[in-house]
């Protein structure tokens, strides 16, 4: 009888096209001071080296080998976990980060920060969990917490204004002093309120309460409030879940900004606007451009421009002086503004130039825009230090083709056209079809 052949050896190592497909964070996670694993229906799939210290696991593969991860997980988390993972696996859940306590080989648990999210892992679904120890941090809380004396010392001496809220409801627990300050109400008055009387706008506590869904703490979220005289003011929050005797409860941390949004929005219009005009710079306008320029493009829609140049302005400057030019300018600014429409925006692109924007409007009527805009000027003269001064604008009016490539070359051809509207008599509007009548 022959004698079997003995089954093949496996080659040492596959060629490249041949290996399994390796994800490329990989090497990251091996390497990371964060515990990661990965699962399928709760049987570890991979884990990294921090996941099994941090839960005092020999070795990996002590880790690999537990038939499902309810080892590691407290019974009373265990029916939240599985709903998490059929929530994040069917897509009714998006990843989240959430705290909980997770059980160590000992026996003891620990606290971790814990994110979930679902993962493609080699073409299949699959859950990955990166942890991370904050038992101290939670030890330090609930000392903290459980020292009600403590507490309202340490919040009391706090410089921000601190208040304690119901997780449900909103009702007010605590309010320190820098509270009733902000608020311009006393400590008894507040702490018979609920939260939601301070919001400028209610659904920005639907805004945080969603947010607390999903993550333990929020910071550096700008909301409206106002105080219980009415005064109106833009609040910074900060807020932490908490355990407030023995009722969840939401932390809020507030600082009042409206000094320093105030001071942003004056310099942003520093910063956006002619001094002299009222109406925006050169730089400005452009950024607007382009941002109409692309929504034009997503939904499909018209856009115009026209060029804008007041005849003869040198003329002026050098018989009247520079203080009287500087008048007409803002005239004519002014009835500019006068004639567009709500929707349009003006800027001073330099000198005597200037240029409007126009959304969802064809050349046919950025051109009918435009003559009103230049009769309007025409009709009547300026008025300045009791001397009527004539003036009349030259336009160049130009819309969106679909070899424009972006705003310069749009607003060139309004150029071009404005060049020809002084070229050809001033006074005028042309277009960058070369009509000089209604197109």
């Amino acid at each position: 009888m022959p004698k079997p052949k003995a089954p093949s050896k496996a080659p040492r190592s596959l060629p490249p096209r041949l290996r399994p497909a390796t994800p490329d964070f990989k090497a990251y996670a091996d390497e990371s001071p964060q515990g990661i694993i990965i699962h399928r229906n709760f049987k570890p799939l991979y884990v990294n080296a921090a996941f099994a210290e941090l839960l005092g696991y020999p070795n990996l593969r002590a880790v690999m080998r537990l038939p499902l991860l309810r080892a590691v997980i407290p019974p009373d988390i265990w029916p939240r976990m599985e709903s998490d993972y059929d929530e994040l696996m069917h897509g009714s859940k998006k990843a989240f980060i959430t705290r909980t306590r997770m059980v160590r080989t000992d026996g003891t648990e620990i606290w971790v920060t814990l994110t979930l999210r679902c993962i493609d892992w080699l073409g299949k679904p699959a859950l990955m969990l990166t942890a991370f120890d904050i038992s101290a941090q939670v030890e330090i809380e609930q000392h903290l917490l459980k020292n009600e004396q403590r507490q309202r010392a340490v919040l009391e001496i706090l410089p921000y204004p601190i208040l304690i809220i119901r997780r449900m409801g909103g009702q007010i627990l605590f309010v320190n002093r820098k509270s009733c300050m902000l608020f311009q109400s006393g400590a008894h008055q507040l702490l018979r309120g609920n939260i939601e009387e301070f919001y400028l706008d209610p659904s920005d506590k639907e805004m945080l309460t969603k947010l607390f869904d999903s993550v333990p703490d929020v910071r550096d979220i700008e909301v409206r409030m106002r105080t219980a005289q009415g005064r109106v003011f833009t609040a910074e929050i900060a807020a932490i879940g908490v355990d407030y005797r023995n009722t969840p409860a939401i932390l809020i941390a507030l600082n009042d900004i409206s000094q320093r949004k105030e001071m942003e929005a004056e310099l942003f219009r520093q910063a956006s606007t002619d001094a002299l005009t009222g109406i925006i710079n050169r730089r400005y306008f452009q950024n607007q451009a382009e941002q109409e320029l692309r929504r034009a493009r997503r939904f499909s829609r018209d856009m115009a421009v026209m060029m804008i140049d007041i005849d003869y302005f040198k003329k002026i400057n050098d018989t009247r002086g520079h203080a009287v030019g500087d008048t007409i300018l803002q005239g004519v600014v002014r009835r500019s503004v006068e004639s567009l429409r709500q929707s349009d925006t003006m800027g001073r692109i330099g000198g005597e130039e200037f240029a409007v924007l126009l959304p969802e409007t064809t050349l046919e009527a950025a051109y009918d825009v435009a003559e009103r805009l230049r009769v309007h000027i025409e009709e009547r003269p300026f008025i300045v230090e009791a001397t009527p001064i004539a003036c009349t604008v030259s336009i160049g009016v130009a819309h969106l083709e679909a070899n424009d490539l972006g705003v310069e070359g749009l607003l060139h051809r309004a150029d071009q056209a404005l060049y020809r509207a002084k070229g050809t008599g001033r006074n005028r509007v042309e277009t960058d079809r070369g009509a000089s009548e209604k197109p």
